[in-house]
């Protein structure tokens, strides 16, 4: 996956149209708002660009989309980390496959000349878009993975950044981020003829700005039937140190 390094060409690249992203999720970063280096803008319009990728019909929905990503001038750097899965009409091909870093993701209305964008901005980069397996049911959303922030200064968003998982209806509407920040999205599965969607996610443990072995993970629970319920986590706080006491009480007794 491209490297995109300079957030400013990302939020020049990234004006679009505003989306139904959830007030109560969205970034709150001190730098979203200041005024943009001339300098470095026009840097970036002499070495990047605004690629559109191959669309992705949802299905029977009236609906299609359209991943969004910046590109190099200078050479072809394509990637297949983003790909339709089982809810489109075909399987992840050359088609499906993403050239460059994606940062926004457009939705189309089959029967009409309608268009909007997931995102009001290019500040995010979109890592995955509804890769799991389908459901023994249809469930009417399309899930994201997306990295929001450079949380470890590295001056890059990639795998090592925390990630969140957000949701939206298959137009592209109602999005809502899921998972909480400063948290790295690990796993998620649909419990098979259930309501019950769980996802893995590794928090910082011990604010090192990293994702390691040593962090842990947990799970939380959500009703796919309403998923503005907030999560339930597993297991509970006070399971879970109930379980650190054992596992301290057994491994204090083998080291004897």
């Amino acid at each position: 996956m491209l490297l995109f390094r300079i957030s400013a060409t990302l939020i020049l690249l990234g004006g679009l149209a505003a989306c139904s992203e959830n007030s109560s999720q969205r970034t709150t970063s001190s730098a979203a708002g200041a005024p943009l280096d001339t300098a470095a803008v026009r840097k970036a319009a002499q070495e990047y660009r605004v690629h559109y990728n191959t669309p992705v019909s949802l299905d029977s929905t009236d609906f299609y989309y359209q991943p969004i990503s910046v590109v190099p001038l200078d050479q072809a750097s394509r990637s297949r980390f983003l790909s339709s899965n089982e809810y489109g009409e075909y399987e992840a091909d050359d088609r499906s496959s993403i050239e460059g870093t994606c940062y926004n993701v457009l939705f189309f209305q089959k029967s009409t000349l309608q268009e909007h964008a997931l995102f009001e901005h290019g500040r995010f980069v979109v890592t995955a878009i509804d890769t799991d397996s389908k459901p023994d049911v249809r469930w009417p959303y399309l899930f994201y993975t997306v990295i929001k922030a450079d949380t470890n200064a590295d001056s890059e968003q990639n795998e090592k950044d925390a990630s969140a998982l957000f949701v939206s209806d298959r137009s592209g509407r109602q999005l809502r981020q899921l998972t909480p920040n400063g948290t790295r999205l690990a796993n998620r599965i649909i419990l098979s003829k259930t309501n019950i969607l769980l996802v893995e996610v590794q928090p910082d443990s011990n604010g090192n700005r990293a994702f390691t072995h040593a962090d842990g993970t947990y799970w939380l629970r959500f009703d796919l039937a309403n998923l503005s319920v907030p999560p339930t986590r597993q297991p509970t706080p006070a399971l879970s140190g109930a379980l650190h006491q054992q596992m301290l009480e057994r491994q204090s007794r083998s080291a004897q």
